[in-house]
């Protein structure tokens, strides 16, 4: 297998789930029960799984950090887990996906590749080749979603035969095809000064896709298939269907 030093990891677990609804009202959704794991599980046990990573971080609110500390003290991992927080306390001070890697970055300056994986998805496939690509160029997982419709939730993508991104666009009206981002990146260090300039340049700070788009424009982005099953809990009925294919999932350490 192949491997690298000081690999760094941020699930980001700050989002408030206003598209869950009840479902999401006594617990954050990245702990929601799917069989008798999480999704915050699956995202730490890929990310656990690579030697390579020494650090991993999720990283919340103030309203959220208590669960948040509570399930991190049942679990063992490998890797350095720590728990830290966004300092906001409201759905009115949210800071987006893109607000919340750039916070990060100013606490806790990065001189190593960083994975940044969405701490509310459920997925089968291993992360060794977005880590692999991760140490020289900025990567995305990108998945068969089966279903146009789908796709305009998240961003689509077309890639070519080398792994180039050729075109993303967040929240496509149209997309062409059933290729989709995932919330799985990779940013080697060089790359992550585009995060400050992103939002300094007016760039939208909620979702990822903003950033993978700014980065496809400039010809810097690849993209790596994630195959087997990949699926986000962002809504009521993705979540039924994540309950429905990852009921035998095993429990978490």
């Amino acid at each position: 297998m192949w491997q690298a030093s000081g690999v760094r990891a941020l699930v980001l677990a700050a989002g408030w789930a206003t598209r869950l609804g009840p479902i999401a009202q006594d617990r954050p959704k990245h702990l929601l029960p799917v069989g008798a794991t999480t999704p915050l599980d699956v995202v730490v046990d890929r990310l656990d799984a690579l030697p390579q990573v020494e650090r991993i971080c999720v990283w919340t609110n103030d309203a959220f950090a208590q669960a948040f500390e509570a399930w991190a003290h049942e679990r063992t991992c490998r890797a350095s887990l720590a728990v830290a927080s966004n300092g906001t306390r409201r759905l009115e001070e949210r800071l987006g996906a893109v607000g919340d890697l750039a916070r990060y970055l100013e606490r806790d300056p990065c001189d190593e590749p960083l994975l940044i994986l969405g701490g509310d998805q459920l997925f089968d496939a291993g992360l060794d080749e977005v880590a692999r690509v991760a140490v020289h160029h900025a990567v995305v997982a990108v998945h068969d979603v089966g279903r146009p419709d789908l796709v305009r939730r998240y961003a689509s993508v077309e890639i070519d035969a080398d792994g180039r991104v050729l075109r993303l666009v967040e929240k496509d009206p149209a997309p062409n095809g059933t290729l989709a981002v995932t919330a799985i990146y990779g940013l080697p260090a060089e790359v992550l000064p585009e995060v400050s300039r992103h939002l300094a340049e007016g760039g939208a700070p909620d979702n990822l896709g903003h950033l993978a788009e700014r980065l496809a424009g400039q010809g810097r982005l690849r993209g790596v298939r994630l195959e087997g099953r990949w699926i986000d809990v962002g809504s009521a009925d993705e979540y039924a269907r994540g309950r429905r294919a990852f009921a035998q999932a095993e429990a978490p350490r």
